[in-house]
């Protein structure tokens, strides 16, 4: 449990605290966004839209931050597709990779409700991918992003044409 999950409030002033081993090196939240390496995955949005990856070295676990020169994490952003009381559809799929679905972050907006455990499903099959804890207040749209180990890239998370 974090300040900002007792006081959602203080998401206006303060970043949700987040495990830098888990993300690319040199990563950095803000109140709405993420960083990574200088650059804004909300600014990647923008340019390539949803869902998208960004791939950056990997941070070796337990050194305090030391960079992998072998290793990789990926950041995969996609957007609410539906939502319901008990889970979220994102316009990803995750199939193929392993995300570290406690570390995902909601993007684009602060929220000030409580965080609530999601379902995700996956935006080919509908089968549950994992779960997530994020603002209860998801909406059609929302960005999450979520940190997975390894190097992939932009078509390995589309879905199927045929959906």
């Amino acid at each position: 449990m974090t300040l900002t999950s007792i006081l959602p409030t203080l998401r206006d002033s303060i970043p949700s605290p987040f495990d830098r081993e888990a993300w690319p090196a040199r990563t950095t939240p803000t109140i709405d966004d993420v960083v990574v390496a200088g650059v804004s995955l909300l600014r990647i949005v923008d340019l390539c839209a949803t869902p998208c990856v960004y791939t950056g070295a990997a941070v070796i676990p337990m050194s305090g931050g030391v960079v992998s020169s072998t290793d990789a994490t990926t950041v995969v952003v996609a957007r609410v597709a539906a939502t319901d009381a008990g889970s979220i559809r994102l316009d990803a799929t995750f199939r193929l990779h392993a995300p570290l679905w406690r570390e995902a972050r909601l993007l684009g907006r602060v929220s000030h409700a409580y965080e609530q455990a999601f379902s995700v499903l996956d935006a080919d099959s509908g089968a549950v991918s994992g779960a997530v804890r994020i603002p209860g207040d998801p909406r059609v749209g929302d960005l999450v992003a979520v940190p997975c180990s390894g190097c992939f890239s932009v078509g390995d998370v589309r879905p199927s044409r045929g959906r």
